[in-house]
């Protein structure tokens, strides 16, 4: 009779801590609190990104000769206003070109598209 009640209390709970269980599906509101670089280099040298912000430069990646990359950009570089230049500088070489100041925010994505000649490069903001 105590065995019976034992195994009732623990099969009573069981169902109760189940109940109280729920599985949550992804947010996609998380993930869209991210902002994105997708780097389509076009260039014929590897080339090193780095991002301007508040007056300190650091490296974000390097993207390979003729190849795609995408970069996802620090939560810290979304703070405040969100303003970054990016820097792309081809290794090997004393090519480097540098963005007009872009204000990044959660859900940005920022297409950056190297060419041959860096100077020729553009830059698309969503």
């Amino acid at each position: 009779m105590l065995l019976r009640m034992r195994l009732i209390v623990i099969a009573v709970v069981v169902i109760a801590s189940s109940a109280c269980w729920h599985h949550h599906a992804p947010n996609e509101s998380v993930a869209s609190g991210s902002a994105t670089l997708r780097v389509d280099n076009r260039n014929w040298q590897n080339v090193d990104i780095q991002v301007l912000h508040r007056g300190i430069e650091s490296h974000l990646g390097s993207v390979n000769a003729s190849a795609v990359t995408e970069i996802v950009f620090p939560k810290y570089l979304l703070s405040d206003l969100g303003e970054v230049q990016l820097i792309a500088h081809a290794i090997g070489t004393p090519y480097t070109i540098r963005t007009e100041v872009i204000v990044l925010k959660p859900g940005t994505e920022v297409r950056w598209t190297l060419e041959t000649d860096l100077n020729r490069s553009t830059i698309a903001i969503y």
